[in-house]
C-alpha cells in the first residue's frame, strides 16, 4: 500500500513478484510513481492490479481492501512508505494478516510519543520538550539550552528540522512548522512540536530486523549537511567505527525498538554518538530509504527486503539474515548551489570509474535547485562498491567530484539577482563534509 518513489518501495514490488506473489497496489493516485523515470515500466512488470482508493484514512482503505480480499484473499499487506505505515498496519490487523504491533508503529511515527516511551524505559536520548505555542517553545529552548533542534513530530526526510542558535530562530521555526497544516501526502500534521537538546557528535543508523528475536543487520555511517539543517549527504555500510562503539549503538537501537514494542519488519534507528555515548534520535518503523537497503545487500550479499516481504507472508525469518560483510558499499549525494540549472557535465565520466554502480543527476538545464533544507533538495547521487567500506567511500567521493552542476541565480521577476557562478558536486572529503 503506497510506496516511496525509489529504492526500497519499488524494490519491494519486484521482490514480492519474484517470490511468486500476485501483487495488488493500493494507492490514492499513480501520477507520482509514473513520473519517476522507469516507474510506469516497473509497475507494468511487477504489479498485477492497481486499486485506486483513499489511503490516508483507515475506513475507506479497509472498504477497498476487504472488497479485494473477498475475491482474491490477500496473504499480506504492507507499506514501505513512511506516511502510510500506520494505516497499513491497522488494515493488516483488521484482516488478521501478519503485521507489526499497530500501537508501536503509531508511536514510532509520532516523535513526541516515541521520546516519551523510550524515556520511560531509560533509553539515552537528548533532553526534549513538546510545545504547542511560541511562548512554550521559548521556554523549552531555555530549558534544553541553545543551540537546540526544533522539528515537527511526524515528518520525514529532515523536513522542517532546523538547528536554532537564538530564541528568535526558535520562534521562527516553530511558526514555520505550525503554518504547514498538512504534509505532502495530505495528512494533518500533529499539533505538538519538538524542541530538543542539540546532540553534538557523529550520526549513524542501526538497521534492525524486528521479530521474535530482533537482529541487527549492521550499522550505517552517515554524513549530514545543510546550514543548520540535517540533510543526509552520504551513507556507508558497514560502519567503519570501532567495534565497541558499534556495539553501544546497537544496544541503544535494540532497547528503543523494545521500548516501542515494534515486532515485525525492518526498523531504521538513527543515533548520535556524543561525548557521553550514543543518544537516540528517532526510530523509523520501516526499511531505510536513501538506497541504504541496496548498500546492505551489496555488502552482505543478501536481500534484506526479501526477509521483510517473507515476514509479511507469515514466514519466520528471525535470525536468518547474513551479517558478515563480503564487501563495502557507499552512496554520496550531489548538492548544488540554489538557482536555475544551466549545465550538467561529468556524469558519464563518473559512471565509468572503478566500482561505481550508479552515477545519477536528478536535475537538468532549466530546473530550479532549492536551498539544501531537506533530502529532496539534493541533485543526484553516486553509488559505489569496494573490497571494503573505506574503498567504497573513496570511490564514491572521487566519482562525485567529477560531476559538475552549473547554475545561475534565479532572477526576481523585476530583475536583479546574483551573477552567474559554477557549482561543483564537492566530494565529502572536503572540510565541510568529511568522509567517515
Amino acid at each position: 500500500m503506497e510506496s516511496n518513489l525509489a529504492g526500497s518501495g519499488f524494490a519491494g514490488l519486484r521482490i514480492a513478484k519474484e517470490l511468486g506473489c500476485r501483487v495488488t497496489f493500493f494507492t490514492s493516485g499513480t501520477d507520482r510513481y509514473f513520473a519517476v523515470p522507469g516507474g510506469r515500466q516497473h509497475f507494468e512488470a511487477y504489479v498485477d492490479r492497481i486499486e485506486l482508493c483513499q489511503t490516508n484514512e483507515i475506513a475507506p482503505l479497509l472498504d477497498r481492501v476487504r472488497a479485494v480480499h473477498a475475491v482474491q484473499p490477500l496473504s499480506g499487506l504492507l507499506s514501505m512508505a513512511e506516511y502510510e505505515v500506520v494505516v497499513a498496519a491497522m488494515a493488516a490487523a483488521e484482516l488478521g494478516l501478519p503485521g507489526p504491533d499497530v500501537d508501536s508503529v503509531r508511536a514510532a511515527r509520532n516523535k513526541v510519543e516515541m521520546r516519551r516511551r523510550c524515556a520511560q524505559r531509560g533509553v539515552p536520548m537528548p533532553a526534549f520538550r513538546s510545545v504547542t505555542d511560541a511562548a512554550a517553545a521559548v521556554q523549552a529552548a531555555h530549558e534544553v539550552g541553545l543551540p537546540c533542534v526544533v522539528k515537527p513530530a511526524d515528518e520525514t526526510s529532515s523536513a522542517d528540522v532546523r538547528r536554532c542558535t537564538t530564541v528568535e530562530e526558535v520562534v521562527e521555526q516553530f511558526e514555520t512548522i505550525r503554518a504547514t497544516v498538512f504534509n505532502v501526502r495530505g495528512q494533518r500534521r500533529h499539533r505538538e512540536v519538538l524542541v530538543e537538546e542539540c546532540a553534538l557528535g557523529y550520526e549513524v543508523s542501526v538497521e534492525v530486523l524486528a521479530g521474535r528475536r530482533p537482529q541487527v543487520l549492521g550499522v550505517t555511517d552517515k554524513s549530514v549537511g545543510g546550514t543548520n539543517r540535517f540533510v543526509e549527504v552520504g551513507h556507508l555500510f558497514p560502519s567503519l567505527l570501532p567495534a565497541p562503539i558499534r556495539a553501544a549503538c546497537e544496544d541503544v537501537a535494540l532497547d528503543a525498538v523494545a521500548a516501542l514494542g515494534f515486532d515485525l519488519g525492518l526498523a531504521h534507528v538513527e543515533i548520535k554518538y556524543t561525548a557521553d555515548g550514543p543518544r537516540l534520535i528517532e526510530v523509523n518503523p520501516r526499511p531505510p530509504g536513501d538506497r541504504i537497503t541496496d548498500l546492505i545487500d551489496l555488502s552482505l550479499g543478501t536481500s534484506c527486503l526479501e526477509l521483510v516481504v517473507r515476514q509479511y507472508l507469515g514466514e519466520r525469518v528471525d535470525g536468518g539474515a547474513a551479517t558478515s560483510p563480503v564487501r563495502g558499499a557507499a552512496i554520496r549525494f550531489l548538492t548544488a548551489e540554489p538557482g536555475r540549472v544551466v549545465g550538467v557535465t561529468g556524469t558519464d565520466v563518473a559512471g565509468a570509474m572503478p566500482g561505481v554502480r550508479e552515477a545519477v543527476v536528478s536535475v537538468a538545464p532549466g530546473d530550479l535547485v532549492p536551498p539544501l533544507h531537506r533530502n529532496e533538495d539534493r541533485a543526484g547521487h553516486v553509488l559505489a562498491v569496494g573490497e571494503n567500506a573505506y574503498v567504497a567511500a573513496r570511490r564514491a567521493e572521487a566519482a562525485l567530484g567529477e560531476i559538475a552542476v552549473r547554475t545561475v541565480a534565479a532572477r526576481h521577476p523585476q530583475g536583479g539577482g546574483d551573477p552567474r557562478h559554477d557549482v561543483l558536486g564537492a566530494p565529502l572529503c572536503t572540510a565541510a563534509h568529511p568522509a567517515p
